[in-house]
């Protein structure tokens, strides 16, 4: 296990080999500080955000734990029970009660575990959780609508493919081809996968009277939209598989105008709400299509036809927005895959801004695994 963090680069130079840059950065322990000192109510989002933290330093054993506990709360929270939907049934609340995460938020918190099995090697609890995550992009304010996180469909097609379950993954990269055209699918006996996360997280902010509704705002000051990456001199162009702040603020390929007493209100451009798609600027043009149908039985249920919910709140409860957001996420993911010998040396990253302009980072963290099986993780944060 190797772990690099960089300075922030030359604007017009391509990153220099990352390969003995020192691990070390302080965004763990005052995570893991915060974590400490929190009240019960924030516990979860505060663990989740030092397991990512963790994760950016390395920690793997620290992360691992930390993402464990968050999912123990989040599966008893959100399983597919009547004893957990009345649990949940006032999942929109004040900020004063316990942190239960958006439908992304949570769906994250898989994705990370995912990605830490996977640098174990553990390649049945790695698609487990990628399919976990999966069915938490499916809830969504008590509706049971389909799942569209192409990046877990991705990888849980790449979890099929080290198992060689050829046919499970054909399955899995063609779900999430149909919902974004484009999406580079790992070509056979590919054995090394980059991930690269890349500006800050989503916003999500209380307005209305009394802050009694919830909209969602773009990370601020974060110009990075794509990237190359120079592998023992081999350049590479990671591909958009995600958009986290398109995940924050839409339902099942639905864009949201905002959150009011636990019920989406969706955009309407037309005079009707309807089930038009909405487009993702990329660096590739890549458009995102929400389809009928799911595949190998991961996502639950059909797309609900769910209209515009007024704003009814109770003469006697005015409840406040719950806020709380998990602020070390990412705003889009990218990823390339291909077949390397052995684990490679040096790493280079350059970023670039929508108009194609390189661009700096804050602390662009690189850290890359190899498991028992020669099979690579090269994992890259622009931001913590």
């Amino acid at each position: 296990m190797t772990s690099f963090t960089a300075k922030p680069l030359a604007a017009a130079v391509l990153a220099a080999a990352l390969c003995a840059a020192p691990p070390a950065h302080a965004d763990y322990p005052a995570a893991l500080a915060r974590l400490k000192a929190s009240p019960a109510k924030d516990v979860t989002l505060h663990t989740v955000q030092a397991g990512l933290a963790a994760f950016s330093a390395a920690r793997l054993p620290e992360a691992n734990q930390h993402f464990d506990d968050a999912l123990t709360v989040i599966e008893g929270m959100f399983a597919d029970s009547q004893a957990a939907a009345n649990a949940r049934s006032l999942w929109y609340e004040e900020g004063a009660k316990e942190y239960k995460g958006e439908p992304y938020e949570r769906a994250m918190a898989f994705y990370y575990r995912g990605l830490a099995y996977l640098v174990d090697a553990d390649y049945e609890n790695a698609r487990a959780s990628f399919r976990s995550g999966l069915m938490q992009d499916a809830f969504a304010e008590e509706q049971q609508n389909r799942s569209d996180f192409t990046s877990l469909m991705l990888l849980e097609g790449w979890t099929n493919q080290l198992l060689g379950s050829n046919g499970q993954a054909r399955d899995a990269y063609d779900e999430a081809k149909r919902l974004r055209a484009g999406l580079p699918v790992p070509p056979a006996g590919a054995n090394v996968l980059v991930i690269a996360e890349l500006g800050g997280s989503p916003r999500k902010v209380g307005d209305g009277i009394d802050n009694q509704e919830i909209v969602y705002r773009g990370p601020k000051r974060t110009p990075e939209r794509s990237l190359n990456v120079d592998i023992d001199g081999k350049a590479y162009k990671p591909q958009l598989i995600e958009d986290v702040y398109f995940q924050a603020s839409s339902r099942g390929g639905r864009p949201i105008d905002r959150l009011i007493a636990g019920k989406a209100s969706f955009k309407d451009t037309t005079g009707q709400i309807g089930m038009a798609l909405t487009s993702i600027a990329s660096e590739s043009s890549v458009m995102m299509s929400a389809v009928g149908g799911t595949g190998g039985g991961r996502v639950m249920g059909g797309l609900a036809a769910v209209g515009a919910i007024s704003s009814i709140i109770s003469a006697n409860v005015k409840p406040r927005a719950d806020v709380r957001y998990w602020n070390n996420l990412p705003e889009t993911i990218h990823a390339a895959s291909f077949k390397h010998a052995g684990l490679p040396d040096k790493i280079g990253v350059t970023l670039f801004d929508e108009g194609g302009a390189p661009v700096q980072s804050d602390k662009l963290v690189i850290n890359k695994w190899i498991d028992k099986n020669g099979n690579v993780l090269i994992w890259i944060k622009s931001r913590t």
